[in-house]
């Protein structure tokens, strides 16, 4: 389920609005869309758990601009979009990474075409947030930050997953082959340790020259020959978190890495 969220004290331009992302050919069956007066109500709500936002910059009480900073400490992966009459982008308002800023008086195609690529974006980082695994016949959606390895198996492979994550269960098979999720999760931070299985990286708690200890306590080993290019692979994750602040965002919840 896709979550959006449009919140503008202009009630009419709010249903008009709402009317336009349903209206809009990439909203789907599996998209919801929700209004609300007053960024109050929105951030009373779970507002964490919204994929978009659509915020008026200008609100009596609370702006868009000081909505997004409340909603980026819940969600740092939600597309924000803002929306106005009459103000224009200032430098600070990109530190919360607007993906759109939409002008109420822009005619209706150019509206359309905006909402439309917010869409688009919004699928496209839902995608990225759940993996979906099948095991003869069945399919389960599963966060991919809950994901602490997978490891090759004889019928595909196996993904070890952090408790509570699939419904109790800590392992789960999967159909598709190491080397098919490796291509899927390469980009979000996982890399092979061993030739026979890829870790996430963000779940790392301690880390030596031949050995991994995981968030789970799982203790994996490097082999010689993926120990080159999984500990540059690491290095450069580890001090981007630092970079960006995000240390442990996802699989590891706020734990130490241990080098």
């Amino acid at each position: 389920m896709v979550n959006i969220a449009i919140v503008d004290d202009n009630k009419a331009f709010l249903q008009e609005m709402k009317q336009n992302i349903e209206a809009c050919k990439e909203f789907t069956a599996d998209m919801v869309c929700d209004a609300y007066c007053s960024g109050a109500d929105f951030l009373q709500a779970d507002c964490g758990a919204y994929q978009l936002a659509i915020l008026d910059m200008q609100m009596a009480g609370m702006g868009g601009y000081e909505i997004a900073q409340k909603l980026r400490e819940k969600n740092e992966n939600a597309v924000i979009a803002f929306v106005s009459g009459v103000v224009l982008p200032e430098p600070e308002h990109f530190r919360v990474q607007p993906y759109r800023y939409l002008l109420k008086s822009a005619d209706i195609d150019e509206r359309m075409r905006g909402i439309g690529e917010l869409l688009l974006e919004t699928k496209r980082r839902s995608r990225r947030e759940v993996a979906e695994v099948v095991s003869d016949g069945e399919a389960r959606r599963v966060p991919v930050g809950s994901i602490v390895y997978i490891e090759k198996t004889k019928r595909g492979s196996r993904l070890t997953v952090e408790a509570g994550a699939a419904g109790g269960r800590k392992t789960l098979q999967s159909n598709e082959r190491l080397e098919d999720w490796y291509a899927q999760l390469c980009a979000q931070g996982f890399e092979y340790a061993h030739t026979s299985y890829i870790v996430n990286l963000r779940a790392v708690t301690k880390i030596m020259q031949n050995e991994l200890t995981m968030s789970n306590g799982d203790r994996l080993g490097i082999s010689r020959t993926c120990s080159k290019k999984f500990h540059q692979s690491f290095s450069l994750y580890f001090h981007k978190s630092i970079r960006e602040g995000r240390r442990n965002d996802g699989g590891c919840h706020g734990r130490d890495i241990e080098i």
